[in-house]
């Protein structure tokens, strides 16, 4: 009688056992198997993040959290450490023998430089990720003053319309090329009307901060203009003109180049201010929109 309880009891015990929750390194186990690296989980209580961080985590559902306590896909590791990579080794397997949806890091067959690849199940290809393009869209919605003569004058604290990949500062009107590739530059400008002198010009930079050179210029010249010329009553006209235009150009660029647009201009004996709205939330005040940038990478 004695034997057949204490085998009874032996079997409930490794019953027991297989349905049970099982901690390693811990006493308070939050899954089917819960291995605590650090050994730093409380007794009672669900630990926190940083605890969890160190964790590895088996659920009922066959679920595995790696510094997760309640994983979300079969292998989960958005713990809320720092260290949330997977390790990818190379292998030299075909693609079929690894079977589709294989991923591997190649380092074997190298023909463009290290990559990940995929297996479709008959062939490795190439994993492309297509970065996110610069496109920027600022306006002027505050002027500045240009100065006559010179080198050329930045044209700073731009409104930022848009900026797809923080690339660009308004408030210093610097481009930063996010990688090496082809941008495109697009300024438009309008000064407020002054008596433009003959045979002037106004033009626009576009200037490598890196460099601390002019990567290239648009030119719009006046030949002839209303100052100086003697009117019908014989006095000499000096009617004010607005000068404005607009310049495209295309820079092949290194990752890290810094660009910024500047304006010269000779069309006045003093500083002529860019003209612009004076009401930014009013599309439709006659001001508005003359003094723009756009950047477009290719």
């Amino acid at each position: 009688m004695k034997k057949q309880l204490f085998t009874y009891l032996i079997l409930s015990m490794f019953t027991g056992v297989t349905y049970a929750q099982t901690g390693v390194g811990t006493r308070n186990p939050q899954g089917k198997l819960h291995i605590d690296g650090a050994k730093d989980n409380p007794v009672t209580g669900v630990p926190t993040a940083s605890q969890v961080a160190n964790d590895v985590i088996v659920t009922n559902d066959g679920f595995v959290g790696v510094g997760v306590l309640a994983p979300k896909v079969k292998l989960d590791i958005r713990s809320a450490g720092t260290q949330n990579a997977i390790g990818i080794g190379t292998t030299t397997m075909t693609a079929s023998a690894a079977a589709a949806g294989a991923v591997r890091y190649d380092v074997v067959n190298v023909s463009v430089g290290p990559k990940i690849q995929v297996s479709d199940g008959t062939s490795w290809n190439k994993i492309y990720l297509a970065p996110q393009k610069a496109v920027v869209v600022a306006r002027k919605i505050v002027t500045s003053s240009i100065p006559s003569g010179g080198s050329g004058t930045i044209i700073s604290n731009w409104q930022e319309v848009r900026d797809m990949s923080d690339s660009f500062d308004p408030t210093t009107g610097v481009f930063t090329a996010p990688r090496a590739g082809t941008y495109t530059f697009l300024l438009t400008f309008n000064f407020v009307g002054v008596p433009v002198i003959d045979g002037s010009r106004v033009e626009t930079q576009f200037y490598n901060m890196t460099t601390s050179t002019i990567l290239a210029r648009g030119y719009k010249t006046f030949g002839k203009s209303m100052t100086g010329t003697t009117n019908d009553g014989g006095a000499i006209a000096t009617r004010n003109t607005q000068a404005g235009g607009s310049s495209t150009i295309t820079l092949t660029l290194a990752e890290g180049a810094t660009v910024v647009p500047r304006l010269y201009q000779n069309i006045s004996a003093s500083s002529v201010n860019l003209r612009v709205t004076t009401n930014a939330a009013d599309p439709a005040n006659p001001d508005a929109g003359f003094n723009n940038l756009t950047i477009i990478e290719h």
